[in-house]
């Protein structure tokens, strides 16, 4: 049902942008040739117009709490990649005078020019990775994945949100005037549509509505750590471990490990800085742990200004895993209720390598100033 209903989307997303690039006139190659020679501006405009409607969108959205625009799906930064497909896109874009998406629009309106740019669009399809081989040693990776504008301007979100719309305002003037456009006003007079753009970005700007930047989310972030909402018992972490629960990735954020350091199966070392940079899908669950649960703590915040919401610090950190799943303490034989719920603990214990102690043991080796029951640091 929901890969039916997933298709569905793409489906009619796709035909959707088909039909808007018809409208648009960016199905005819001529318009497109235009643009390279710089006699028609359509192309710079319709896509102006696009990338600051979606921006505006998404940020909105993001500021009404509908979703945070720091989850969406990013391809990695690669430069050298990046820069080699830019040259032989940008050939097959100037001989064809259409890209992918209008060649497909053109092609199902039964133009010929289409139909050749589809053709070859199979043919490099299927050649790519005959030739890959070639060029697959000098393509390496950004040090600098997944960089954004906000990071590298040192700006928040409306800040560049308000550039992007001001720079594609001027731009459209400028095209209207190099174009000798006749639409009924001067070139110099910005239009309704890129007013009403304007206007949103400084709204934006004006009421502080940065994504993760105004005072109800900093309450929403101080109400959820009060409900330790923000938290993950060890033995429930232990469970999703065992039983394999999809989309969990564990960070282990302790200073100076090394090969002897024992960390949790499945968790991965990184740095509060190397944090920064990580990668997030939206699907994951993130658990954060350190040794008293400062760094953890100090990484969940990290990762909430960065829009990655679904993650967890584990409670107790390091010492609450060694106490609960490793070291777990058995009720006394007499207390039959807690024997029969500390089964399923034991066996997770014992799953994990752990070695579960009896309670005579336990209080044997236990400080005799500590107070009896639940051990706990009160920590993150």
């Amino acid at each position: 049902m929901l890969e039916a209903r997933e298709t569905a989307i793409a489906l009619g997303t796709g035909v959707a942008f088909g039909a808007i690039l018809q409208r648009a006139g960016l199905g005819d190659s001529r318009v497109i040739r235009g643009q390279l020679n710089g006699t028609d501006y359509t192309v710079v405009l319709v896509m102006f117009g696009a990338i600051c409607t979606a921006m505006l969108g998404v940020l909105w959205a993001d500021a009404l709490g509908w979703m945070s625009w720091r989850t969406l799906a990013m391809p990695p930064t690669d430069l050298v990649a990046q820069a080699l497909g830019a040259i032989v896109f940008g050939g097959g874009f100037g001989i064809a005078a259409l890209c992918p998406g209008t060649a497909c629009v053109a092609a199902a309106s039964g133009r010929r020019d289409g139909l050749s740019a589809v053709a070859g669009v199979f043919v490099g399809t299927i050649a790519t990775p005959l030739v890959w081989p070639a060029f697959a040693g000098a393509i390496l990776p950004a040090p600098d994945e997944g960089r954004r504008l906000t990071a590298d301007l040192g700006l928040p979100a409306w800040g560049v949100a308000t550039i992007i719309v001001a720079l594609a305002t001027v731009g459209a003037m400028l095209a209207r005037r190099a174009s000798g456009s006749r639409d009924g006003g001067a070139w110099w007079q910005p239009r309704r549509l890129e007013i009403a753009g304007l206007t949103l970005a400084m709204a934006l700007a004006v009421a502080g509505a940065g994504p993760r930047g105004g005072t109800s989310s900093l309450t929403g972030l101080a109400a959820a750590i009060e409900r330790e909402e923000d938290h993950v018992e060890p033995i429930a972490l232990a469970r999703w471990i065992h039983d394999g629960k999809q989309g969990l990735r564990i960070i282990d954020l302790r200073d100076g490990l090394d090969d002897s350091t024992y960390i949790i199966p499945g968790a991965s070392p990184h740095s509060l800085q190397e944090l920064t940079k990580l990668e997030f899908s939206p699907d994951e669950l993130v658990v954060l742990y350190s040794d008293g649960g400062a760094h953890a703590a100090q990484g969940w915040v990290l990762l909430q200004m960065r829009g990655v919401t679904n993650a967890r610090v584990l409670h107790d950190g390091m010492a609450g895993w060694e106490d609960e799943v490793l070291s777990p303490v058995a009720p006394p034989a007499t207390d039959t209720a807690a024997a029969a719920r500390f089964r399923p603990v034991r066996e997770l214990s014992l799953w994990f390598g752990g070695r579960p102690l009896a309670a005579g043991i336990a209080d044997a080796f236990r400080d005799p100033s500590e107070p009896r029951g639940r051990r706990r640091r009160r920590t993150c």
